[in-house]
């Protein structure tokens, strides 16, 4: 476990998963799955073995025993009592986010082949790359990207140009700060709070709706 942050109604993990198939294993052993739910998983990406088994780990190691349901916009909640979940891994790291609010996660490892630096195009406003600093351009794409895929999840996934629909105001990187960002709709636009931190060689964030 890397990292583990509790607030009142939030509780954030970030954990390493290197051996997926030892775990993939160890954990279908552990977990009560029903027939439907083994069949299910089998028939998942690896990806989505990853997220599925993620999720219930997480909710273990916390001692929480609730089932996982999904609402109108395919999010995932608790039941019975309702509390919403996020999931995002990146390589080797899973990080969870669990809360009485509705919440976007994203991780992100900075890649040795810099492939964030060829697609920035696609994801940066011109009004954002004003007050990117040329000599941190690398950490800040991470950040914007991830606020950006956070806002995303955070909406249901509805809105997928990453250019017209979220814009994140200027901000100065420093350790575990808050970013404001936006999500633009036709008839009005929405004001959230982003947290992030960096964590060894990833980038978390996190936006929670309160």
């Amino acid at each position: 476990m890397n990292l583990y942050t509790y607030y009142y109604h939030t509780i954030i993990m970030v954990f390493r998963w290197k051996h997926f198939l030892f775990l993939e294993t160890m954990f279908l052993k552990k977990l009560f799955l029903s027939d439907k739910e083994k069949m299910f998983f089998l028939s998942l990406s690896k990806k989505r073995k990853i997220e599925f088994l993620g999720i219930r780990y997480a909710l273990r190691y916390m001692g929480i025993k609730m089932n996982i349901f999904y609402n109108k916009k395919r999010k995932p909640f608790l039941f019975p009592e309702e509390k919403y979940i996020s999931l995002s891994h990146s390589f080797e790291k899973i990080a969870v986010a669990i809360s009485s609010y509705q919440i976007g996660i994203d991780i992100e490892k900075l890649r040795e082949d810099k492939k964030i630096m060829k697609i920035k195009k696609k994801f940066i406003r011109d009004d954002e790359s004003i007050f990117i600093h040329p000599n941190y351009e690398e950490d800040y794409l991470y950040i914007i990207w991830g606020i950006k895929e956070s806002l995303y999840k955070l909406e249901g996934g509805i809105f997928y140009s990453f250019l017209d629909h979220y814009k994140v105001s200027p901000f100065s990187i420093k350790k575990d700060s808050c970013v404001s960002c936006w999500i633009i709709k036709n008839s009005y636009s929405k004001r959230f709070s982003a947290f992030y931190r960096k964590i060894e060689k990833h980038y978390l964030v996190y936006i929670i709706d309160k």
